[in-house]
C-alpha cells in the first residue's frame, strides 16, 4: 500500500470536486431540480392525452422563488436562513393549497414530493387547505360560488385519497392557523403557488405567514407561473423579466403583447407537468381520521373578520343554499374541468381549430356556446397551459379545410387575454399597491366623474331595469353565476357609460360577488375596458339594450327563459314590452308597470349624454395627463400606458347591432 499522498495541489482538487457532489445533491434533495414523474392517473375522470409521453415539463414551466416580486426584501422568505439537511433529518412538508386546485400541472405540489420521497429518511406530506373568508373568493362571494368552491375541495380530497394521501381542511385566519399546524405535524418546508397580481389581501397574508415561518424556521417555496402560461414579472421566463425588468414598461396593449409573448421562447408555452401517481406519495398514518374533513355546505363557511353585515355582500343563510331554483352552469373540481376539456376543446377538433369569441351566440337558453371553462381557470382547478396544449392537440386533428381562427379571437386568444389581464393587473400593483380594481392612482385607469344613484344600481343588480335583455343577462348571473362574455358587454356598457352612468368600480363589485369565475385581474380589466376607462377608448360605440341581440334571437326564447313574465307577450314586443298595447299586455298575462318595470331611463336619450360626458371626461384627462403622457413616452422603449387613445371623435353615437 502506498502512503496517502501530501500534494496540496491534488488535495485541494479533490476537496473542490467534493464540495461539486455535495452541492448537485443538496440541490437535487432541496427540489430545484424535480426528477421526472412518471405517467399517473390525473383523476377519476382523467384525460388520456394529459398523461402521455409528450407532456414532460420544460426547465422555464416553473419558476421556484424565495421572494415575492410585490414585497421589500425585507420580506425574504426562510428558506435562505433555515439549514435543514434533509438527507440525514426526515422532513414533514406542507402544501398549501390556495388556487392551484389541481394534481396536474402543479410544480409547487410536486416539489413537496420531492422533499419527502427520501429512501434514507422518508418524510411526510400534509396537503392543506384554510378556507378563508376574508380571501378575495369568498369576502365578497354568492351561494353559487361558494358552493363551486367546496365542490373543488371535495373532489381535490377525493383524488389525494385516490393516490394515499388527503386534503386537510380548516377553517380561519391562515396567519393564525399554519403556525399551529406546523407545531402539531413537526413542518420542516412549505410550498405554495405565488400570488403575482399582487392582490392586496393576497400580499398582506403571505408577507405575514413568511415572517411566522421565518421565526419557527420553517422553510417556505413558492412557485411563479402557476396560473398563467408564463410568470408575470421579473424573473426568469417572465413577461416583466422579458421587458427589462420594469413593470411599468410592460405592453398596455393586446397587440404590443402578444408581439412579446412571440419573442420568449419563438412563442412556445411550455408543456404542463404530469400529476403524481399513488407511488409518489409516501406511505404515511393518518392520525386525524375525522378531523380537518372539507365542509359538506357552504353555510359551514365562517363569517369574514372585521367585517359588518353591510361592508360585505352578497349575505345569505342556510335558506338561500336550499334555494333549489339555483343551477350553476358547472359542476366545482378538477375532475370536472377535465371532463369539460374534453367534450367542449378535445373530441370537436373542428370547432375547436375555427373558434371565434365573437362569433359565439350568448342567447342559447340551455347550454352555453362557448367551453364555459372560466370557473375552473379562476379557482386553478385547470391549468393554463393544460387548456392551450389540449387546444393545439384538438386543431392538429382538425380536417385540413377548416379555417384555422388566430389570435386574439381565437381559443390560443382567449388564454392570451388571460394572461395580459394578469399581467396589467401585475403592473399596476408594482407601480401603486392596490390601485387595480379602483380608479384612484390606477395607472391604467382614466378619472371620469361617475354618479352615484342606489336607486338605478339595484335596479340593475336585480334585473328590474325594464330592458328585458338585460335584466334577462342579469337574472342568469344570479341563477346561474355566469354570463355570454357578450352579455357582460352589453350589461356592463348599460350600468356605466351607455345609460345610467354608475361607476365601474360598483359593477366590478358586484360581478365579484356574483360569478362563478370571479377573478381579481380580469373582472376589473373588463369593467375598465368596457366603460372605456381604460384600453378601450371608442366609446361611442354603444351597446343598444334592444337591437343588440334581436337579430340573434328575435323570438326572445332567452328572455322568456330568465325573465318569465314576459313569457307569453308576442317576438314583436319582447324586446320593448313598454310598447305593447294593453289588450296585448292583458293577453300576455301581464301589465307594464306593475307585473314588470317600465323602462328606468330612455336608452335614446341618455346614450347621447353620455357620450357628451365621456368626451368632456376625455379632454380633462388628456389637459392633466398631457406632461406626464411626454414624459413616459420618452423613458419608455415601448408604447406607454399613459398613450392617448384615437383622437378621432364621432359626432353622433354608433350604436352596436
Amino acid at each position: 500500500l502506498q502512503p496517502p499522498i501530501e500534494d496540496s495541489n491534488i488535495t485541494s482538487l479533490a476537496n473542490f470536486i467534493v464540495i461539486i457532489v455535495v452541492a448537485i445533491f443538496a440541490t437535487t434533495a432541496s427540489g430545484l431540480l424535480i426528477r421526472p414523474f412518471r405517467l399517473a392517473q390525473v383523476t377519476r375522470r382523467s384525460l388520456h392525452w394529459c398523461n402521455s409521453s409528450r407532456h414532460r415539463a420544460q426547465k422555464d414551466s416553473y419558476i421556484v422563488s424565495t421572494r415575492s416580486s410585490h414585497t421589500k426584501p425585507s420580506a425574504t422568505m426562510s428558506s435562505s436562513t433555515v439549514k435543514t439537511d434533509i438527507s440525514i433529518s426526515p422532513v414533514a412538508v406542507m402544501h398549501w393549497f390556495r388556487k392551484g386546485l389541481r394534481l396536474h400541472d402543479n410544480p409547487a405540489l410536486l416539489h413537496a414530493l420531492s422533499l419527502v420521497n427520501n429512501k434514507q429518511s422518508p418524510g411526510e406530506i400534509y396537503p392543506v387547505y384554510v378556507v378563508d373568508s376574508n380571501c378575495y373568493q369568498l369576502l365578497k362571494c354568492s351561494v353559487l360560488r361558494a358552493n363551486f368552491l367546496l365542490e373543488c375541495l371535495q373532489d381535490l380530497d377525493r383524488s389525494l385519497r385516490d393516490c394515499g394521501s388527503r386534503l386537510y381542511v380548516t377553517t380561519g385566519d391562515p396567519i393564525e392557523i399554519l403556525p399551529k399546524l406546523w407545531e402539531e405535524w413537526k413542518i420542516t418546508h412549505v410550498t405554495h403557488e405565488a400570488d403575482e397580481t399582487g392582490e392586496p389581501y393576497a400580499l398582506e397574508r403571505d408577507e405575514k405567514v413568511n415572517k411566522a415561518a421565518l421565526k419557527v424556521g420553517v422553510e417556505i417555496k413558492q412557485f411563479y407561473g402557476m396560473e398563467t402560461l408564463r410568470p408575470l414579472g421579473n424573473v426568469p421566463g417572465g413577461y416583466v423579466k422579458n421587458v427589462g425588468g420594469c413593470a411599468n414598461a410592460v405592453p398596455s396593449t393586446m397587440t404590443s403583447f402578444q408581439s412579446l409573448v412571440s419573442r420568449i421562447d419563438r412563442g412556445n408555452v411550455p408543456m404542463p407537468l404530469d400529476a403524481p401517481s399513488k407511488q409518489d406519495f409516501p406511505k404515511q398514518k393518518d392520525v386525524h381520521v375525522s378531523q380537518y374533513l372539507p365542509l359538506e355546505h357552504a353555510w359551514d363557511i365562517p363569517w369574514p373578520r372585521g367585517y359588518e353585515r353591510d361592508e360585505i355582500g352578497p349575505v345569505w343563510n342556510k335558506k338561500d343554499c336550499l334555494d333549489t331554483t339555483l343551477s350553476p352552469i358547472t359542476k366545482g373540481g378538477e375532475s370536472y374541468a377535465l371532463q369539460r376539456l374534453e367534450e367542449t376543446v378535445l373530441k370537436r377538433p373542428d370547432w375547436t381549430a375555427s373558434f371565434e369569441k365573437p362569433k359565439t351566440s350568448c342567447t342559447e337558453p340551455s347550454n352555453p356556446s362557448t367551453t364555459a371553462l372560466s370557473p375552473y381557470l379562476s379557482l386553478g382547478c385547470l391549468s393554463p397551459r393544460t387548456a392551450w396544449h389540449a387546444v393545439s392537440e384538438a386543431t392538429k386533428k382538425a380536417h385540413s379545410k377548416t379555417n384555422r381562427s388566430k389570435p386574439p379571437v381565437s381559443l390560443h386568444g382567449q388564454l392570451l387575454w388571460r394572461d395580459f389581464n394578469n399581467l396589467m393587473a401585475h403592473s399596476a400593483n408594482a407601480q401603486y399597491p392596490g390601485s387595480w380594481g379602483r380608479m384612484k392612482d390606477n395607472p391604467y385607469c382614466r378619472n371620469v366623474t361617475w354618479s352615484s344613484n342606489a336607486k338605478l344600481l339595484n335596479a340593475w343588480k336585480e334585473g328590474k331595469t325594464g330592458y328585458p335583455w338585460v335584466d334577462a343577462c342579469m337574472s342568469q348571473l344570479q341563477k346561474e353565476g355566469w354570463i355570454h362574455h357578450l352579455g357582460r358587454h352589453a350589461v356592463a356598457c348599460f350600468l356605466t357609460r351607455g345609460d345610467l352612468w354608475q361607476s365601474w368600480e360598483e359593477g366590478a363589485d358586484h360581478f365579484e360577488g356574483q360569478l362563478l369565475d370571479a377573478d381579481y385581474a380580469l373582472n376589473n380589466f373588463n369593467w375598465m375596458w368596457l366603460s372605456c376607462s381604460g384600453f378601450f377608448y371608442q366609446y361611442f360605440r354603444c351597446y343598444s339594450p334592444v337591437t343588440f341581440q334581436k337579430k340573434n334571437d328575435p323570438h326572445g326564447h332567452f328572455i322568456r327563459k330568465w325573465v318569465p313574465e314576459l313569457a307569453n307577450l308576442p317576438a314583436k314586443y319582447i324586446y320593448e314590452p313598454w310598447k305593447a298595447p294593453i289588450a296585448i299586455q292583458k293577453q300576455a298575462g301581464i301589465q307594464i308597470g306593475v307585473d314588470y318595470p317600465k323602462p328606468i331611463v330612455d336608452h335614446a336619450v341618455v346614450s347621447k349624454e353620455n357620450m357628451n360626458k365621456m368626451s368632456l371626461a376625455y379632454d380633462a384627462h388628456k389637459d392633466k395627463s398631457a406632461d406626464s403622457s411626454k414624459a413616459a413616452q420618452k423613458n419608455s422603449k415601448g408604447k406607454s400606458y399613459m398613450d392617448e387613445p384615437p383622437k378621432k371623435k364621432a359626432k353622433k353615437q354608433t350604436k352596436l347591432k
